[in-house]
């Protein structure tokens, strides 16, 4: 299913990104001021571009990642760092619904039965046999509330992982294929987490994923296996 939402947010994509340039380079640590700078050459461009359009297809069949807007993915070339890829998402709610968060309907469940997508109110949930005790009933819906609200947490986390992993199996199944980087450098995916009750909860608003060029070689090579490649990925959130 595409998703194809109008972002939310009224700045162009451009400010964005230097926002999440600034909130790299912090948590990157870097030592100087580093400046983005133009592909070197015509061969670095397009794979620059080819692994624009690889995230963007990746994003918008994602079952776990929502995107907003037609072109979602960003890339930068950095020479004193290498490639960064930007994006901004927020989370696909239960049974490929988006969050529900988006719509201001914190507090409710969305559910969808025979196709039909059903908005059920907090006090209709579970419905069991009322009690003649009042205040035993509204401590009952209160539990039932706060379960209802640890379990959707808890898929939204799981949702989260599912998406974290679709952008390591891009770096490892394309990384090595930008040959106009040096093995020093690095490929990084830096994602804006918005619109997301979970995000919120957590304080979490942006994703860095990075890969050293060489590592990412040394997996295509076989040098190295899938499970040592993935402990060698750097992940960072904030």
């Amino acid at each position: 299913m595409r998703k194809y939402f109008k972002s939310p947010r009224n700045a162009p994509w451009f400010w964005e990104t230097v926002i999440v340039m600034a909130a790299l380079l912090v948590a990157l640590s870097a030592a100087r001021v580093w400046a983005v700078d133009k592909p070197e050459s015509r061969k670095m461009s397009r794979q620059m571009d080819v692994m624009e359009q690889i995230f963007d297809q990746v994003l918008v069949d994602s079952p776990n990642f929502l995107v907003f807007g037609r072109k979602h993915t960003h890339g930068l070339y950095v020479k004193d760092f290498g490639m960064i890829f930007t994006f901004e998402a927020s989370l696909v709610g239960k049974d490929g619904e988006i969050d529900i968060k988006n719509w201001g309907l914190d507090g409710f469940e969305v559910r969808t039965e025979d196709g039909k997508t059903i908005i059920i109110m907090p006090d209709e949930r579970g419905g069991g046999s009322g009690s003649s005790d009042e205040s035993s009933d509204e401590t009952g819906t209160e539990d039932e509330g706060r379960s209802w609200s640890d379990r959707r947490q808890s898929r939204q986390e799981r949702t989260y992982g599912r998406g974290k992993t679709e952008m390591i199996d891009v770096l490892l199944d394309y990384g090595d294929t930008i040959t106009s980087l040096d093995d020093s450098q690095w490929v990084a995916v830096v994602a804006q987490l918005i619109e997301s009750d979970y995000f919120e909860a957590n304080k979490i608003s942006h994703l860095i994923l990075k890969a050293k060029i060489s590592d990412l070689r040394a997996y295509a090579a076989e040098k190295i296996n899938e499970k040592e490649m993935i402990t060698r990925i750097v992940e960072e959130e904030y």
